[in-house]
């Protein structure tokens, strides 16, 4: 607090100082006896005034600067330099904030109607009253009528140049210290005032932009007052609605569905749209509110003339009316209209001007209204495309969840070790779980998408809990590494299978037992003995899925429950595994299992222990993990149901981490830990620090169209990107199998500039000599001899002495062999070509991904890195295109595993920059209602050179309204281009959905609003 003492020295109380001063009697008459004070005007020192001059003496404020941006001298017309400062800007909005210049209001629903209640805790100043006085009137000397303390008009009062030179000549006392504030301070680094000792609507006010997650977990557990807060159906109504809406809840469902039929805003109703826009724009907002200062503030926004020529066309009523309605009719149809977050963002800058009179209260609250009325229309099956609701959500977390750059992780170095990791600004999904300090016994889950600072939140836990001894454990050595070099040194990294080899495994490999690869389905078919009627090849595949399936369970014996169901038969066809054939399976694996276990007796060393036999042994010795307090595992989601047993047996706490749209292992016996391991609390991470709103869009969109996740939604950052072309930086094509990763190397390495590529894994991961082995085997014997063609490859010398490639394919074939399929069937395509290729590939490939022009990989070798621009190859997922009725026949998403399309979000979430879409992606996306969609005002359109005939082949439709609906380009990853164009109405209308009313006008209105 400030005050004016005697002599005009300017002095900083603290809240004591002011708590003593309302004790004594000078402080308590100033309030109680205000005329007594001061004789003459009793409003003496309260009319603005130009300081035409400071005082320099004394101190001065010699770190106000340090705070404050600094002022800026700028010269007027006259030529006299005036001080103008500069305010501080938050790092979304770029406008000055007035966020409490009015009351944010709410829609009280009862029985079958809607009536709309003013808060009456806040009181706002009249509606007449100018948010700030002209400065220039009382500068000037302008005499007006003015009116004193009680209402009663006076005469005018004439600032005397003596007043001025006093307010001049007073010192001021310079700020006491950097938490200088509301709960000022003096001596001390942190204030000693309370929050707790605010008004009450003070804190309102601060509560609204909290998220709700605290506002029930957090702020209303603090005591009475806040929970009265927080639990008042008055205040921010239409944010806890939305919330509770998203969770299901009873009361949530059936309020909203009232208010859809309270504005008729049904499927069945064509323009449900306007009932939409109605209900938005009935909302009151605070008496402040000046529509013809706030449309003002609108102008400056490009959607606001198209959004002004809808309104009036479409909603004219609204225009004689003489309160705010029209405002947020206008605001809603921008809203509607908007292409992007960034569009929404540029509105709430306009609206938070020093001009505008709506807080920023009212604005969230109509946002929150607007989302909650989008997502209820999604959930009706009203066609409307999912990102205007996107955009919506995507603004207010921001705003509520300031956004953070996390620092690179540096590699390490002796300084590296020592230090700690770079000081960061963690979101409130951080702060939540640094908050929760974990405890025996506790698991705690952590479900973190994309992206989203997994590994920072949890070095900042370590740090944090220094106390504490944990142990990091995950699936990859490099991963581990990595960890080794940024977590503090209470944190121990290890894989599970290094645990395991430490504590198994190298007594295997002591006794020479122990083989690194994989058993494979012809060392299992030399293990087993042959039966009539069926391919030892086929028996050998079934009795290594059933070793497969017992290793990854967290069984101890091998039973009927590891056998397959399914098995291919010599001819391809599917058939279900007898029961006769189960028992034999089961006979045989326990028999490879026991030899397998054996130290001692195998003389020929012909069972050997694999790296997962050794984890399974390691699991059934039910180990504990002694020393430390708490485990974090890292990508749960791709844990084994054996791991799962492991980590859940030890007693210490347990955090499990990882992204559940991330599994993409389920083939090799993962489960996904994170949705089926009990939990005693739960935490998320949405927000992704990697990628702008753009690629976040089009993630969150195959979560929620192919997973139907909608309660939790992939948040990006600020950072710009794109995804209909542009590309920046090294470009990296992701694909579904390595066929196409070979094709993309073929196109690359055979242009005639010289490029220069990098395969993700590196060439001997990628398997490019044992294609050029499967080619020599291609080739007849003599041709061989003939020609000197080594085959060098181990397995794939076995078939010389058969039928070559012809046996080889048929052995790929009758064991599912994948891999051994696709190289097969590189070499049938290129043939001759092979030698060649494989040459002008290896001499292109670079070993760093920096040296490299393209980088090309497939999704499973891609997953937790991240590139600047992705191109998403087409071998994915086909979703078809729409066809002449708007329908996609036969296409079902359930009919796809949800590893399909896990694939394709990861793949889509390794853009940090720009993403290309396939063009199935982009019908994907369509099935959203996501078209690239964008209105334009017609006067543009022509102004632009454009033809007024629609732009779809074999439509010979003309443009007919004032607005106009424009597909915008878009450029594919396989360099195909979509130009776009503008939409006849039959046209858009297939498109645009229910929006499309918004855009036709039968009957033209050419009147602006009136501001």
């Amino acid at each position: 607090m400030q005050i004016l003492m005697k002599r005009f020295k300017k002095m900083h109380f603290t809240a004591a100082d002011c708590e003593a001063l309302a004790q004594s009697a000078e402080g308590s008459s100033s309030l109680t006896q205000p005329l007594s004070q001061r004789r003459g005007d009793v409003n003496r020192g309260l009319y603005p005034t130009h300081h035409t001059r400071r005082h320099r003496g004394g101190q001065g404020q010699p770190n106000i600067t340090d705070y404050f941006r600094k002022s800026q001298t700028q010269v007027g017309s006259g030529g006299v330099k005036s001080r103008i400062k500069e305010e501080l800007l938050d790092p979304i909005v770029t406008e000055p904030d007035d966020s409490f210049s009015s009351v944010s209001t709410v829609m009280e629903i009862s029985g079958d109607s809607c009536a709309f209640m003013e808060d009456e805790d806040l009181v706002p100043a009249p509606k007449e009253n100018s948010r700030k006085r002209p400065l220039s009137t009382a500068a000037a000397g302008i005499h007006k009528p003015v009116h004193d303390l009680w209402g009663d008009p006076k005469k005018p009062m004439v600032v005397h140049s003596q007043i001025k030179q006093e307010l001049d000549d007073m010192e001021i006392e310079p700020v006491p210290d950097a938490h200088y504030g509301l709960l000022g301070t003096r001596n001390w680094e942190v204030p000693q005032g309370s929050i707790s000792k605010l008004p009450v609507e003070v804190l309102r006010n601060i509560f609204a932009f909290l998220p709700v997650t605290d506002l029930y977990q957090n702020l209303s557990l603090v005591c009475r007052c806040w929970r009265e807060i927080v639990s008042d159906p008055l205040f921010i109504p239409w944010k806890k609605l939305y919330h509770r809406y998203l969770m299901k809840e009873d009361t949530a469902l059936h309020r909203v569905e009232q208010i859809l039929q309270d504005f008729t805003i049904t499927n069945e109703q064509e323009e449900c749209v306007l009932g939409l826009i109605r209900c938005v724009s009935a909302i009151r907002s605070g008496r402040k509110v000046d529509p013809g200062a706030v449309l003002q503030c609108l102008k400056s926004h490009h959607l606001f003339s198209k959004a002004e020529v809808c309104v009036v066309n479409k909603l004219p009523h609204l225009q004689s009316r003489t309160g705010p309605e029209n405002i947020w009719a206008i605001i809603t149809v921008m809203v509607l209209f908007s292409d992007g977050v960034s569009d929404i963002q540029k509105l709430m800058v306009c609206l938070q001007r020093p001009s505008s009179t709506v807080s920023v209260v009212d604005v969230t609250e109509t946002l929150y209204c607007i989302a909650t009325l989008l997502y209820a229309m999604r959930n009706k099956n009203i066609p409307i495309t999912n990102r205007i609701h996107y955009n919506v959500f995507s603004c207010l977390y921001l705003m509520e969840n300031p956004s953070v750059t996390m620092q690179k992780v540096e590699e390490e170095t002796f300084a590296s070790r020592c230090s700690t990791w770079p000081e960061v600004k963690l979101t409130h999904e951080q702060q939540r779980i640094l908050n929760h300090k974990i405890e025996c016994g506790q698991r705690v889950k952590i479900m973190a998408f994309a992206g989203t600072g997994k590994t920072s939140t949890l070095v900042k836990y370590a740090e944090k809990f220094a106390d504490l001894n944990f142990l990091y454990v995950t699936f990859n050595k490099a991963v581990a590494e990595r960890g080794r070099s940024v977590f503090p040194r209470n944190v121990t990294c290890k894989t599970f299978h290094s645990l395991a080899y430490g504590s198994v495994g190298k007594h295997y490999r002591e006794k020479g037992k122990l083989n690194f690869s994989k058993m494979s389905v012809y060392y299992i078919s030399s293990l087993i003995q042959n039966h009539k009627e069926q391919s030892l090849f086929i028996r050998g595949k079934t009795v290594l899925q059933t070793l497969e399936n017992f290793f990854a369970s967290s069984d101890e014996e091998i039973c009927e429950e590891h056998t397959p169901v399914w098995f291919r038969n010599t001819h391809g066809e599917r058939k279900l595994v007898s029961q006769v054939e189960k028992e034999i399976n089961v006979k045989e694996a326990k028999e490879i299992w026991h030899n397998m276990k054996k130290l001692d007796g195998d003389v020929e060393k012909k069972y050997k222990m694999t790296c997962d036999g050794y984890l399974k042994l390691w699991q059934l010795s039910k180990p504990q993990l002694s020393g430390y307090d708490a485990i974090f595992v890292d990508e749960a989601q791709d844990c084994t149901p054996a791991i799962v047993d492991i980590v859940l047996s030890q007693t210490c706490g347990i955090i499990l981490v990882g992204d559940p749209h991330q599994q993409i292992y389920s083939f090799r016996g993962a489960v996904n830990t994170l949705y089926r391991v009990p939990h005693s609390h739960v935490y998320y991470l949405t927000q992704s620090f990697r990628f702008g709103p753009e690629i976040a869009y089009v993630g969150a969109t195959i979560l929620d169209v192919c997973k139907k996740i909608r309660n939790k939604t992939l948040v990006g950052g600020n950072q710009k990107g794109d995804v209909r072309g542009s590309m920046e930086g090294k470009i990296t094509v992701l694909s579904r199998s390595n066929f196409n990763v070979f094709e993309d190397a073929v196109k690359l390495t055979g242009k005639e500039r010289p490029i220069k590529i990098h395969i993700i894994g590196g060439l001997v991961r990628f398997g490019l000599s044992r294609i050029c082995d499967i080619w020599k085997l291609s080739q007849p014997a003599d041709e061989r001899k003939k020609s000197n063609l080594v085959i060098n490859d181990s397995f794939i010398k076995k078939w010389e002495e058969t039928r070559g490639l012809v046996s080889l394919k048929k052995y790929a074939q009758h064991t599912d062999d994948k891999d051994l399929e696709v190289k097969i069937a590189i070499v049938e395509k290129y043939k001759e070509r092979i030698p060649e290729l494989v040459q002008k590939i290896e001499s292109s490939h670079v070993s760093q991904e920096a040296m490299a022009d393209y980088i090309i990989g497939t999704v499973h070798q891609a997953k937790g890195l991240e590139f600047d621009t992705v191109l998403i190859a087409d071998d994915f997922v086909k979703v078809p295109c729409l066809g002449g009725n708007y329908q996609r026949a036969n296409f079902i998403i359930d009919m796809y595993p949800e590893d399909e399309w896990n694939l394709l979000y990861v793949a889509v979430t390794r853009a940090k920059k720009y993403l290309l879409m396939s063009k199935s992606l982009e019908d994907l996306l369509a099935l959203a209602g996501e078209h690239f969609l964008r209105v334009e005002l017609m006067s543009e359109a022509v102004q632009h050179g454009a033809t007024i005939a629609c732009s779809v082949p074999q439509c010979t439709e003309t443009l007919q309204s004032r607005l106009v609906v424009k597909k915008l380009p878009l450029t594919h990853s396989d360099g195909s281009r979509d130009a776009g164009g503008y939409l006849c109405h039959s046209c858009a209308q297939q498109r645009f959905g229910s929006l499309m009313p918004l855009t036709f006008f039968p009957e033209l209105q050419e009147q602006p609003v009136q501001l």
